[in-house]
């Protein structure tokens, strides 16, 4: 009937007048009707009868019908204008499209009547072109649909890192061939775009919101921000509950390093880091800030310091920023101040002199005076002079200046800080910045970001409750017969375990006693170590078996060193004393309930059931079944006719719903959903300015320069790994070109 495609006369159905008790009821007999025939149906106009608000006549059309509009294109001009250039004549180059209307005069009107239905005036059924095959329905709007599935998988990639693109490719996989999965490429671009465009004005208030819902959530979620004068956002920072649990238990070494390039608004990332009790990273609290001043970074400690209950760590690790040098001595009292050791000995060869540093062992020389954690104050003192006499550097100002802030950064000055060797770089950062920016891109908004920081932060604990879970119910093999090491092998966590195990490898099989005496009631044994020079005097109280070595390994790292097991050992005894066996290093240090000052348990979460936590269980209970199906042809053909049949009553569910509403869940509703956020009907918060700080890469357009300044080194790094070519200017291979050649610049120096 309609595979003729040739002009005719329309056909009117006045005798049997078909009859819809709504627009959309209509629409949706036309749409059906036209996916059975071969072609795509669109709305066309409607006419609105003010007096009733409803609408009057409406036509349904099929999507090839009218003609394209022509666009008027510019003549002269420059088609291309690169970027810097003056636009005044740029033309822009139009994109090429396809064209799909060819005047097509298929049609169904429908007009309503005082009866409060619509009845079908108009029934076109003939088209001018060729209908779609079923093969080619897929390739056309109507036969492709973003559900809800596509939307999550395209979320849910994006926390990862992985683009619309992939997730397509991924969807192919995991439904088994492109014309499963319903809908395009393209399709997946534009959600992707349209969550952007969704988020776009409202983001910094939705980002806001989701820190107060989570607060109702959790009533230990902390939060606090700030807005300029504009009411623009320039500073944010949150900690879950279980980040400031970590903190009272974690909480004595802490690493705050900043971060670029993991939003669209160049705003820093700074999270405080610190150490757990299987020695891998852990985040106790992050902050976003528009600026990288005095002002920003008092008010991210201050905050921080609020955040854990007043509680200062005993040391905080930075970088030599000078904003932050001047604003951690105005918020902490009592914590120490500590330069990253690898930021200051990087400089060191740029610094010195790259001759001095290759040519000689100026460099090994030097690492080992500042890298040595046994040496005492003085000691360091000495060989520092001694290796600057040396090389004949003692009047070399950046050395000066090193050395006058020597207590800031060098572990002799540290020896007598508890736990003080956990971390002496800011190298835990820089990992857990890399970690980060595994989730993150310079172009995601504040909403996305916050999405994928919680995706970060599930994957940090998911791999602290493996480690918690291995140290419990499993138990590394001992090395030896000795009850000291199965002790340990209990009560610590692997990781540390091992490193026990090594002290007391060492300490019963390469140390010895050189001197035994008594002292007011005190032995002290004089411990050798293999063919080290360096002896090591252990004091030990029999009463009370308080042991203490000269080389204070247990003061910086928590540990027992293979000195004291040594005495422990010959002393008969078999297990470590509790005074030597910190919490934060055995495998039930996370188990201790930790209360905030206003009584609240940290970790505790209201029990709380969500459409997004039931759309998750959903789909984990969907892979379930087809896992337990698979394989059995019986089960999967019951699983499939239950699907469908569940499918028929949802949908039979859903029109009725849609009907009675007067239309069907949007995207937004979907997007909604998903990200876990509705968008605010008052903004309050605006989305902060594009922020424009040193590291940020590309910063906002108009100012001058686009690229943020790279050093001498940088700059070299990159010519290295470019290729050599041929200049035709002077015939040698080299990194320049006729126009820039160096023997062309002397020539014109010289004239």
């Amino acid at each position: 009937m309609a595979s003729e495609f040739h002009h005719s006369s329309s056909s009117s159905l006045t005798e049997s007048r078909m009859k819809f008790m709504s627009v959309e009821e209509g629409i949706s007999f036309y749409k059906a009707y036209s996916k059975a025939a071969g072609f795509v149906m669109r709305k066309s106009t409607a006419t609105k009868r003010k007096a009733l608000d409803v609408i009057a006549f409406q036509y349904c059309l099929c999507n090839k019908a009218g003609f394209k509009e022509k666009a008027i294109v510019k003549v002269g001009g420059m088609p291309n204008v690169k970027k810097g250039e003056g636009n005044e004549d740029k033309v822009p180059i139009p994109r090429r499209r396809l064209v799909t209307r060819v005047g097509c005069k298929a049609r169904m009107v429908m007009k309503y009547k005082n009866e409060g239905f619509y009845v079908v005036t108009e029934f076109r059924e003939p088209h001018v072109h060729p209908l779609y095959t079923p093969g080619c329905l897929k390739f056309q709007k109507a036969g492709r649909k973003m559900n809800i599935l596509h939307k999550k998988m395209i979320i849910d990639n994006s926390k990862v890192n992985i683009g619309p693109v992939k997730t397509f490719r991924l969807m192919k996989e995991l439904v088994g061939s492109y014309d499963n999965v319903g809908a395009s490429k393209q399709d997946f671009k534009k959600f992707h775009r349209d969550l952007k465009a969704y988020i776009e004005g409202s983001d910094a208030q939705m980002f806001v919101n989701n820190f107060q819902n989570k607060k109702l959530l959790w009533s230990a979620f902390f939060f606090d921000y700030e807005v300029d004068e504009d009411e623009q956002l320039c500073k944010a920072f949150w900690a879950y509950p279980i980040c400031r649990k970590n903190y009272e238990l974690f909480g004595d070494m802490v690493s705050f390093d900043t971060t670029f390039q993991t939003n669209r608004y160049n705003m820093i990332f700074g999270p405080f880091t610190g150490v757990d009790h299987h020695k891998k990273c852990v985040t106790f609290g992050v902050a976003l800030i528009a600026h990288e001043d005095i002002v920003s970074f008092e008010w991210v400690f201050r905050t921080f310091l609020k955040a854990m209950g007043g509680n200062e760590p005993a040391c905080l690790i930075t970088d030599e920023d000078p904003a932050m040098k001047i604003a951690i001595p105005k918020v902490f009292q009592t914590a120490e101040h500590r330069f990253c050791m690898w930021h200051i000995m990087k400089k060191m060869p740029e610094k010195v002199g790259r001759q001095i540093t290759q040519d000689t062992l100026f460099l090994n020389k030097i690492c080992k005076c500042v890298w040595s954690e046994e040496i005492e104050p003085t000691e360091f003192e000495e060989k520092w002079g001694k290796v600057l006499a040396e090389f004949k550097l003692q009047d070399h100002e950046w050395l000066k200046q090193l050395y006058e802030k020597r207590q800031m950064w060098i572990p002799a000055y540290f020896r007598d800080s508890f736990l003080c060797g956990i971390m002496r770089t800011t190298s835990r950062s820089e990992s857990e910045n890399n970690f980060y920016t595994k989730f993150t891109n310079p172009h995601l908004t504040l909403v996305e970001f916050y999405m994928r920081f919680e995706s970060a932060l599930d994957a940090q604990r998911h791999t602290q409750g493996q480690f918690d879970n291995d140290s419990k119910h499993k138990h590394p093999e001992c090395k030896t017969s000795f009850a000291l090491e199965k002790h340990a092998s209990k009560i610590y966590t692997v990781s540390v375990f091992y490193d026990f195990q090594e002290e007391l490898e060492i300490g019963c099989f390469h140390c010895g006693l050189e001197e035994y005496k008594k002292e007011n009631g005190f032995e002290i044994f004089t411990i050798r170590e293999g063919c080290r020079i360096r002896k090591f005097d252990v004091s030990f109280n029999p009463a009370n078996l308080d042991s203490k070595c000269m080389c204070k390994m247990f003061e910086r790292l928590g540990i027992p060193c293979r000195h004291m097991v040594w005495v422990w050992k010959a002393k008969m005894i078999e297990y470590i004393p509790d005074a030597y066996v910190l919490n934060r290093w055995t495998s039930l240090a996370t188990k201790t309930p930790i209360f905030d000052l206003e009584g609240n348990i940290l970790e505790a979460c209201v029990d709380f059931v969500d459409c997004k936590r039931m759309l998750n269980e959903l789909w984990s209970e969907i892979h379930t079944c087809v896992s337990l199906a698979q394989g059995n042809e019986e089960d999967l053909t019951d699983l499939v006719k239950n699907l469908k049949g569940l499918r028929l009553n949802l949908e039979a569910k859903k029109s009725s719903n849609n009907h009675e509403n007067n239309g069907s869940p949007s995207k937004a509703t979907d997007i909604e959903l998903l990200i876990g956020a509705t968008l605010p009907t008052e903004i309050v918060v605006k989305p902060p300015k594009i922020s424009k700080n040193k590291g940020t890469g590309v910063h906002v357009p108009g100012t001058g320069s686009d690229k943020r300044l790279k050093g001498d080194k940088e700059k070299a790094i990159e010519q290295s790994q470019k290729k050599k070519r041929l200049c035709r200017g002077c015939g040698e291979l080299g990194y320049h070109d006729i126009r820039n050649c160096p023997h062309k610049v002397k020539e014109n120096c010289k004239l």
